[in-house]
């Protein structure tokens, strides 16, 4: 993609009702993202900001009447709402990038370029323990905040949403797979799916489709490098799959991540759940209340485990059960028994990680 900086100049220039001219518009990291310099326009429109274009290319061209699920159009309205709608929420703009301008028509959105931020994902790799810890906890830290401050506001998202194009609700926790999945550790543990336990599928399935009460913006492409630490705050960005679901699918899901992986011992793992129940609590007070909250956790760890597998692979007359997935079991079994809660579903996957312990 050539740098479109008239293309750009012209679309702020109409969203400003201000002539805008750049000095330089050049290419950032990503193909789509442009990072451009301003010779002349507006006090709102700072010296230095990003662009980013809608994808456009022959199997995903950008139409902006052409909004289903997973078309170029849908990504970039729900990028659109979830920047615009944290930044009317967030006085403080410590969650995301500040939104500038928008452009519908061309598939065009300026936000705020946030200089000298480091990818979570960098950090995890490369940095030392103290630097790592100090990631994961402003990391938890932003993601309790945006969870807080978003629950209960889901009509208010709504309404900026829908003024960019139709929303239509993805189905991204589509439950025919992960119920396949389950019904195959059943079968390897040898354990029917019993009424009690199709029982216990219908309300795990209603929990988190429907959401309630864990209802707030969802970030959805939950990848480190979608994090960018700048001293103490965290600023989340790629919100193109972002909308309004189960919350605690997006959480640092704590001593077993789901699915974000990284290393961390008991202590900082309760650390960092510590941080993030304190900044969602600002919001949703449930975050406070055990018998709730856990209920939240376990059905999202059952969730990633059901989505994330590996499934166990039979060799012969036996059956080999990954490491992973024991760990994964045995955490859901665990705490399924501790909070009496999905008791038939924790049973099985205490006998999958039990085949693990006798292989």
């Amino acid at each position: 993609m050539n740098t479109p900086l008239s293309l750009i100049e012209k679309s702020l220039s109409s969203s400003f009702k201000h002539e805008v001219r750049l000095a330089k518009c050049t290419k950032f990291k990503k193909k789509r993202i442009f990072r451009c310099w301003v010779a002349d326009g507006p006090s709102a429109l700072p010296e230095v900001f990003l662009v980013k274009m809608a994808r456009h290319t022959k199997r995903e061209p950008y139409n902006s009447n052409s909004d289903c699920v997973g078309s170029s159009a849908w990504k970039f309205f729900n990028e659109w709402a979830a920047l615009q709608f944290l930044g009317e929420i967030d006085s403080t703009q410590t969650i995301s990038p500040k939104f500038i301008a928008g452009d519908v028509v061309q598939g065009l959105i300026a936000f705020e370029y946030v200089s000298k931020a480091r990818s979570l994902r960098d950090i995890l790799r490369n940095a030392n323990v103290h630097e790592r810890r100090h990631a994961l906890l402003t990391y938890a830290q932003t993601i309790g905040r945006m969870h807080g401050a978003t629950y209960g506001r889901r009509n208010q998202w709504l309404r900026l949403r829908t003024s960019l194009g139709t929303f239509r609700q993805a189905t991204p926790d589509a439950f025919d797979g992960i119920l396949r999945t389950f019904r195959r550790l059943a079968t390897f543990v040898e354990q029917p799916v019993s009424f009690a336990v199709e029982t216990e599928l219908s309300e795990l399935k209603e929990t988190l489709s429907d959401a309630e009460p864990f209802s707030a913006l969802r970030h959805v492409d939950i990848a480190p490098q979608n994090y960018l630490l700048l001293n103490d705050d965290v600023k989340i960005v790629d919100f193109e799959y972002s909308d309004y679901g189960h919350f605690l699918l997006d959480a640092p899901l704590g001593p077993y991540p789901f699915p974000v992986r990284w290393e961390c011992d008991d202590v900082l793992t309760r650390e960092i759940e510590s941080v993030y129940r304190s900044e969602l609590a600002s919001g949703f007070h449930g975050a406070l209340d055990d018998g709730i909250y856990y209920k939240g956790i376990l059905t999202a760890w059952i969730y990633w485990l059901l989505r994330l597998g590996p499934v166990p692979r039979a060799r012969g007359n036996t059956i080999k059960v990954a490491d992973e997935l024991a760990i994964r079991c045995k955490a859901v079994a665990r705490l399924s028994h501790k909070i009496e809660y999905l008791p038939q579903i924790g049973h099985i996957f205490a006998q999958v990680a039990a085949i693990h312990k006798n292989q």
